[in-house]
């Protein structure tokens, strides 16, 4: 035999050795959760995880635990389930609306730090994360995270995961957001608008139309229906557009010795269901709308970057786009005594690019 071939020899017969090291997990032996949440209870830390159930087609198990800490409460869930609890293929980590008020800062430490989370959707729940999570019960495995993916994707809910949490979290200038569950009144889940938070506790939760602003400000997809009010003449009516693509840029500017924030935005729509009064072959009523739409959102989007200086939140990330520009930027300075005096200006542009049959 020549080297080669015993070196091959080798390698193989290692690899075989090797395997055998490795720790097995086979799927149907352990508990794969696929969603988990946390509530606050009587000042302990409640665990609410949901795994499918492969001895019952699709059908998922949930169980419940408590303890002071997280870790604490890693183990007693394990303690519940007949077979180890695995983190790898969590979709959805939601948070109860009192924890997040109290605050998150121990339960995302101990996240970051666990290395089997995967990339998963963060979410906040209008009640405790319980009464969310025993509704996916009755749905497929994946209901929750296809639900949030589509309104991140397509519903004007701004995209966000476990990595834009770590952005958030441990970076400074900007505030984490998440998505709001609710339940409808037919007992359905629903992502109602998003929470905003300061530092690590829950602050302000806005509606879906301010989510939609939201986005329009901050990401890149910019995908989502926004409603306005078109009067004209004695006409008077809501109508519904649809946002295709954009972009946005955010400049801070001294003006008049006064911190002033412009926001250029351009939009891609399609308009459908116009009423019978608007005609866009007409050149008047095809500017009136535009201006009209325009003015709406750039009026809606000042008026939300004031709400959100109101209660002093920073989910556009303004304080990074302030440290940017300054050298010895301080957060703890821009947030006292430069973000409450700012101002702010939104200049919108729309293009329409579809407007449906016989428009």
């Amino acid at each position: 035999m020549t080297n080669n071939t015993l070196i091959r020899i080798g390698c193989v017969v290692l690899f075989f050795f090797l395997s055998g090291c490795i720790p097995k997990s086979i799927v149907d032996e352990v508990s794969l959760m696929h969603y988990v949440g946390f509530d606050r209870e009587n000042s302990m830390l409640k665990g609410v995880v949901v795994y499918p159930n492969y001895a019952q087609k699709n059908n998922s198990s949930l169980i419940t635990a408590n303890a002071r800490n997280p870790s604490s409460l890693k183990m007693e869930l394990g303690h519940k389930s007949q077979y180890n609890v695995e983190m790898g293929q969590v979709r959805v980590i939601i948070f109860g609306d009192e924890l997040s008020r109290y605050g998150l800062s121990q339960m995302l430490d101990a996240i970051c730090k666990d290395p089997k989370y995967g990339i998963a959707r963060i979410a906040i729940s209008s009640g405790s994360s319980k009464d969310v999570l025993e509704k996916t019960l009755n749905e497929s495995p994946l209901y929750l995270i296809d639900l949030l993916d589509k309104s991140m994707g397509n519903e004007g809910i701004p995209n966000t995961d476990l990595h834009t949490m770590y952005d958030q979290f441990f970076g400074s200038g900007i505030d984490m957001y998440f998505p709001n569950l609710n339940l409808d009144s037919d007992g359905k889940i629903i992502v109602d608008g998003m929470a905003i938070f300061k530092k690590n506790k829950l602050q302000y939760k806005i509606s879906d139309k301010e989510a939609l602003l939201l986005k329009l400000l901050t990401d890149k997809n910019k995908r989502g229906t926004y409603d306005f009010n078109l009067n004209k003449n004695d006409h008077n009516t809501n109508i519904g557009v649809e946002t295709l693509y954009g972009k946005h840029k955010t400049n801070i500017i001294n003006e008049n010795h006064e911190e002033k924030v412009k926001i250029n935005l351009v939009l891609n729509i399609e308009l459908e269901g116009l009423p019978d009064w608007v005609v866009l072959k007409k050149e008047n009523d095809y500017t009136s709308l535009k201006y009209s739409l325009q003015k709406s959102i750039s009026s809606e989007a000042e008026s939300l970057l004031r709400t959100f200086q109101a209660n002093e939140v920073d989910p556009v990330g303004l304080g990074r786009i302030h440290r940017t520009k300054h050298k010895n930027w301080s957060e703890n300075n821009f947030y006292e005594n430069i973000y409450p005096k700012m101002t702010f200006e939104v200049n919108t542009k729309v293009i329409i690019r579809q407007a449906g049959v016989g428009k």
